[in-house]
């Protein structure tokens, strides 16, 4: 009887790993599948709409929902999906964590990966720990921020983590190793492996390598948080599931009425313990110990490996040993909500290097970006909108948009530059915090009003032609507004006493959209000559340049 239920067990054990292992791989496959619209590959008139719901996991994130509905009072149509996750917790807890989550499935893989450890050492690391209370702190302090206007919470949101992550610090990663690899043996002079290159090359171009730069550092700050979450599950299993995961707080805090329960029994126990050794949330699952139904992920380890059929799941209401509320004490809630309450008034005092109130000259927001305020209560900092930026011009953060802004998406034009055709950002925002923008819209075609993400401005102390003399016109040639923002007129220009007539740039701030082109080409590479700042970004009242002496539509859209 016991063999027969253990192996049932097994076999839900394995439908677990197989829905596991399938989420894991849906999740990738959004990733990888806008990768042919991006560097190389992009192509304005092919590019009008991204043809995947590349943010669909996002989408069926409550704790995302959660987040913006606090912070903005509204929810974008696309998140209502997380109702239905969480209407799931209420049932099931949290086995979207040990069934869905692709964090967690990456987490719950290298956990078990070989090596293994002993025996010992596993029950002693699946045991019950102190650490698992932060989680609900975090949860407190994400929603009370949210509540005062900010979705810093969505930092340690794990599909949000994992989309960054992978798109960020993975695919840079394999395309810059697979592309290197491929170019050496192209240029090796051996027929065979320059063969195999080439063949290589075609079947992954689009996919695995494309037009990718370096990661700013930001970006590496991502990939060693990132790296490190992933990497501590060789010393404690899932601990970022078990300890930080706002999401898993949530949905366990949701499910405490659940319709599942552990039954034990106790006198069918033999006190092996394999139970403890292949539990992933350190949920107690051994007989005369507290099942802890708010750690539980359902992931039937522990039914599956005990050998005399001394546990098993069963309907709520069954005679069981069981812990159902979250194992957080009350003042430790209300530490986190009230640290939540101040954190976001005191990032924003401007004496932590806040935007808000004062632009940031390197603050470059994507195109379609709401207000600076808004923009900080709705970005859950995913990175969608950086991993499908063409050109590689989008980048997280670090301090251009304040502590508050980590890793929200800023504009670094000596990486890349916005291309002024493509709109695939404004496409994949799970949160409205990047409205969508038409090309017409952004181009300023058919008479609608420009969209301007900064202005140029000139170093005259820099420029070839201003400061030396020397004939240049590459911002000009590069310009692709049109007509040109940046033309060059002839000028008198005396150097060392010298008089010579050059042509020399100028910026008309009534045709530049702060694309940045002409930084990212300056022939000045270490500080370029002309630099693009947040100045006349149409999203901001407080940072107009023209005063209603340039487009005299923008003053009236935003009340200056």
């Amino acid at each position: 009887m016991a063999r027969a239920g253990r192996t049932s067990w097994r076999g839900l054990r394995w439908a677990r790993r197989v829905t596991q292992i399938a989420s894991a791989a849906l999740f990738l496959a959004l990733i990888a599948a806008t990768a042919s619209l991006t560097g190389s590959g992009f192509d304005a008139a092919t590019s009008a709409t991204v043809p995947y719901p590349v943010e669909a996991f996002l989408d069926i994130d409550p704790f995302i929902g959660a987040l913006v509905v606090l912070s903005t009072g509204a929810i974008p149509g696309a998140l209502v999906f997380g109702g239905i996750v969480l209407a799931l917790a209420l049932l099931l807890g949290r086995a979207f964590c040990g069934w869905i989550c692709p964090f967690g499935a990456m987490h719950h893989g290298i956990s078990e990966a070989p090596p293994g450890r002993p025996a010992a050492a596993r029950i002693a690391a699946n045991r019950p720990r102190a650490y698992q209370k932060m989680k609900y702190v975090v949860l407190a302090v994400s929603l009370v921020a949210a509540i005062c206007g900010s979705a810093i919470g969505g930092l340690l949101d794990p599909i949000s983590l994992a989309t960054r992550g992978v798109s960020l610090t993975v695919v840079p990663f394999v395309n810059y190793a697979l592309g290197g690899a491929l170019e050496a043996g192209a240029g090796s002079g051996v027929g065979a492996l320059q063969g195999a290159s080439d063949a290589l090359y075609e079947a992954t171009s689009g996919v695995a390598v494309y037009q990718r730069g370096f990661l700013v550092v930001g970006g590496v700050l991502v990939a060693i948080v990132f790296v490190a979450a992933l990497v501590a599950n060789r010393w404690i299993p899932r601990f970022f599931c078990r300890g930080v995961c706002p999401l898993g707080a949530m949905l366990g805090t949701a499910g405490r009425f659940g319709v599942l329960a552990l039954v034990k029994d106790a006198e069918a126990c033999d006190g092996c313990g394999q139970c403890q050794v292949h539990c992933s949330q350190a949920a107690g699952p051994k007989p005369g110990e507290a099942w802890l139904r708010a750690e539980c992920d359902l992931c039937l380890n522990c039914v599956a490996a005990c050998p005399k059929g001394a546990i098993r799941f069963g309907l709520a209401g069954r005679k069981t040993d069981e812990k159902s509320a979250p194992d957080v004490g009350r003042r430790q809630v209300i530490a986190g909500a009230a640290l939540g309450a101040a954190i976001v008034p005191i990032l924003r005092t401007g004496t932590l290097t806040s935007p808000i109130g004062r632009p940031d000259p390197a603050c470059i927001r994507p195109p379609g970006a709401v207000d600076e305020e808004e923009f900080l209560a709705r970005c859950v900092r995913c990175g969608q909108c950086m991993k499908i930026c063409p050109n590689n011009a989008l980048h997280p953060a670090l301090d251009e948009a304040g502590i508050e802004g980590l890793w929200t998406p800023v504009l670094v034009p000596k990486v890349g530059y916005c291309e002024p055709t493509c709109t695939l950002c404004t496409q994949v925002c799970p949160t409205a915090a990047i409205r969508r923008v038409r090309e017409d819209e952004k181009t300023g075609k058919n008479g609608a009003p420009m969209v301007r993400i900064g202005t140029a401005f000139f170093d005259q102390g820099r420029c070839l032609p201003w400061a030396m003399g020397v004939p240049c016109t590459v911002c000009e040639e590069f310009c692709p507004t049109s007509p040109k923002a940046i033309t060059t007129r002839e000028t008198e220009v005396v150097v060392e006493g010298r008089t010579a007539v050059l042509k020399v740039p100028f910026v008309d701030p009534r045709l530049c959209n702060g694309c940045g082109a002409c930084e990212h080409v300056c022939p000045v590479r270490d500080r370029a000559a002309v630099r693009v700042t947040s100045a006349g970004e149409t999203r901001s009242p407080r940072s107009q340049l023209l005063l209603g002496g340039g487009d005299p539509t923008a003053g009236r859209k935003h009340g200056s």
